[in-house]
């Protein structure tokens, strides 16, 4: 699912299959549009679609950009109050854990029931301050990630995913794979070799001289 502007979402529905659902959302966020507007002048509608063989209309909600920052707005449907979001759905090296423990560092403000300008300022820094530290440990991340393949650059290595996600170097009855998850690494080192054993194997092995037919 992505989320379209006015213009692309115009695009989006050239036959128009979803202009009548479109303008309900709209006409029910207008109230809320109307009051977000006299503290944020660029707020706009943005359009939750999925596109391909069978298009889908998802759905409509409010956002705008501040600081560099996309943020939209969230119902909190249990207390009928809002709260202040940024988007970071392109983050592709950090994880929902990362962003929760950056999250834990600042204190949140209270939930909107009526929109004044601080309370919309206080969410706008609150997220501002996480979003910018989670972009620091995106680019940490992805650097930590470049080094690596780096390193390996040079090594047989036998992907096991199509995205590359997981590889694993066979090298002197070793086997060393890796895991690239959201920006973070995590290995695992196993014996790797074919037939019985016993207790040459278990001395050569142990004195780092078994070199098994067949392996790097």
């Amino acid at each position: 699912m992505k989320t379209l502007s006015e213009k692309e979402f115009n695009e989006f529905n050239a036959k128009g299959l979803f202009t009548d659902r479109a303008e309900k959302a709209k006409k029910d966020l207008l109230p809320v549009m109307q009051e977000i507007r006299k503290y944020i002048p660029g707020v706009e509608y943005g359009y939750h679609v999925i596109g391909g063989q069978y298009p889908e209309f998802y759905g409509v909600q409010i956002e705008f950009t501040q600081n560099g920052i996309r943020f939209h707005l969230d119902k909190i449907y249990k207390e009928n109050k809002y709260k202040i979001a940024p988007d970071m759905g392109h983050f592709k090296n950090v994880n929902r854990y990362d962003i929760k423990r950056v999250t834990k560092q600042y204190e949140k403000p209270c939930n909107i029931g009526t929109f004044t300008a601080k309370k919309v300022n206080d969410w706008i820094n609150y997220y501002t301050s996480i979003y910018n530290q989670v972009a620091e440990e995106e680019t940490e991340n992805a650097q930590k990630v470049a080094e690596f393949l780096k390193n390996i650059e040079n090594e047989p290595i036998r992907w096991q995913k199509q995205d590359h996600s997981k590889g694993t170097i066979t090298r002197n009855g070793l086997c060393f794979t890796f895991y690239i998850e959201e920006g973070h690494l995590s290995y695992e080192l196993a014996l790797c070799y074919c037939g019985t054993t016993d207790y040459n194997k278990f001395r050569l092995i142990a004195d780092n001289q078994f070199f098994p037919k067949g392996n790097y």
